[in-house]
């Protein structure tokens, strides 16, 4: 059926997958945006946030001040919320004309939902899912990642996706930033802000294609946003950043050069995602293990960027989820010197989390994520000697706790260490 913009969703027309367009590509001229420089201080509350993202539909039907109520309940101070989704819909009412091609206003008043978080002491992150967009494609064909010998066909990996290398793509994500800024959010989280992984990655053909390298394109258009904005900016970034030095997967992400132009990272360290790196692909309770040495290397690496993890709160692959999961997922982010975490759960089905989390108290949050974030150097918080190695690669000899996976080409083509 069609989306809310009118525009028919690729999934309810297998034709669009099929069509064939032509790959000649439109003129564009960069805006120009005020150069606001690198440097947007954040503060306390958004060094110290822990929360949850919120999905739009829910966020509609229960309201934003059940919402705040929910996480201050549960000892949280910050909400996530998406103001463009992963299939590439814009969520509130928008001026930016390519935007109102992709619209579905599940926010009504962006300004008053905002407003309603900030009385009640809630940080507000807006999440801009960036290359990974099933609408806009479809609208502008010249801005889509191809596939095929001619390029002809709009390549479909799960969804379909933007373009990195086109300036004109870049601008809409920024105009998009800009605008919900005006909003009064007080930070801006890029998501998706890298290439297609795996064979798609392989296969994609891009019609603006340059010189530059997949990284160089990412890290410029994050220099490009982190000028033309005046607030916060942060970036979602796969789990497996954490563990290998340099941009090992070709995605697009690298902690060490994505640092100098956004204020926070989140790294996605999901344990249904490093499933592959256990026997049998079934996880124990090592993973606690491999989530604290995953965040004390970007500690390590960084440790003056704000670091804020997103940890799962939802059962899948995890034989062992309930509230002692989320409490030692927790406990492992803050003995890795992480300044605040972020819970991801799309079902919105978060009681377990809720509950482990008022187990926790107030208090004792508190004091684990409200000051500098120095213990990760204290010995009991220091990892084994295998997880601190500069590595390229999680195709080695595994840590002696583990035993051995089964061949190392599962491992190179799972082990992303979080999916979405």
């Amino acid at each position: 059926m069609p989306s809310a913009s009118g525009t028919p969703h690729p999934d309810a027309d297998p034709a669009l997958r099929f069509r064939k367009y032509s790959t000649t590509t439109r003129s564009y001229t960069p805006r120009h945006y005020p150069d606001h420089g690198l440097r947007d201080p954040m503060d306390e509350r958004g060094r110290a946030a822990r929360g949850f993202y919120l999905s739009a539909p829910w966020l509609r039907r229960v309201g934003a001040a059940h919402a705040a109520q929910q996480m201050q309940q549960a000892h949280l101070n910050a909400v996530v919320i998406d103001v463009k989704d992963d299939w590439g819909q814009v969520l509130y009412p928008t001026k930016i004309p390519l935007a109102q091609r992709a619209h579905r206003p599940l926010i009504r008043d962006l300004f008053a939902l905002v407003q309603t978080f900030h009385q009640r002491k809630i940080y507000v992150i807006a999440r801009i899912v960036c290359f990974k967009d099933s609408h806009l494609p479809y609208i502008r064909p010249d801005l889509a990642v191809r596939v095929g010998k001619s390029s002809q066909r709009i390549l479909r990996a799960g969804a379909a996706w933007l373009d990195a290398y086109a300036a004109e793509v870049n601008d809409y994500l920024i105009d998009i930033a800009r605008e919900v800024a005006q909003a009064g959010v007080d930070e801006i989280q890029f998501d998706y802000v890298r290439f297609p992984k795996g064979r798609a990655g392989r296969i994609g053909r891009w019609l603006h294609r340059d010189q530059r390298t997949r990284l160089q394109v990412i890290t410029d258009f994050l220099e490009r946003a982190d000028r033309a904005l005046q607030l916060p900016l942060s970036v979602d970034l796969y789990g497996i950043t954490v563990y290998l030095d340099g941009d090992a997967r070709r995605l697009g992400q690298s902690l060490s050069a994505m640092a100098p132009y956004v204020e926070a990272v989140s790294p996605m360290m999901y344990a249904k995602g490093m499933a592959p790196l256990f026997p049998n692909d079934r996880l124990t309770k090592q993973i606690y293990r491999w989530i604290h040495c995953g965040l004390w290397r970007a500690r390590d690496k960084l440790p003056n960027l704000v670091l804020r993890p997103y940890l799962q709160a939802y059962k899948k692959r995890v034989p062992f989820f309930g509230p002692s999961f989320i409490d030692r997922q927790v406990r492992a982010t803050y003995r890795a010197g992480a300044d605040g975490f972020l819970f991801w759960n799309a079902t919105m089905n978060n009681q377990t989390a809720y509950k482990a989390l008022r187990s926790i108290g107030r208090r004792q949050l508190d004091r684990w994520f409200g000051s500098a974030p120095q213990q990760y150097r204290q010995p009991p918080n220091l990892p084994a000697a295998w997880c601190e190695r500069p590595r390229r690669t999680l195709a080695i000899r595994q840590p002696a706790w583990l035993e051995p996976t089964q061949t190392s080409s599962k491992t190179e083509s799972s082990s992303a260490a979080s999916t979405r």
